[in-house]
């Protein structure tokens, strides 16, 4: 079995290793990225819209989707 394992965050391949949870991928993808979750401005949603937190764990291939609740069109 591989260490590492790759994770998608909005749409941007990310490689962690193994154990590696969401917080992780979201700083892997962009500090600013993770500092706007951890304050609560972006919501952080899987494939399927469901809500994740910070520290959910991640499996090869995880889809993980990022958006602005609080931002009009």
């Amino acid at each position: 079995m591989s260490e590492k394992i790759e994770v998608f965050v909005n749409g941007r391949k990310i490689g962690l290793y193994q154990g590696m949870n969401v917080k992780h991928a979201l700083i892997a993808c962009d500090q600013r990225l993770y500092a706007a979750a951890l304050a609560g401005r972006v919501r952080v949603e899987d494939e399927n819209g469901f809500l994740l937190g910070l520290e959910g764990a991640l499996a090869d291939g995880s889809k993980i989707f990022t958006s602005y609740p609080d931002r009009q069109p």
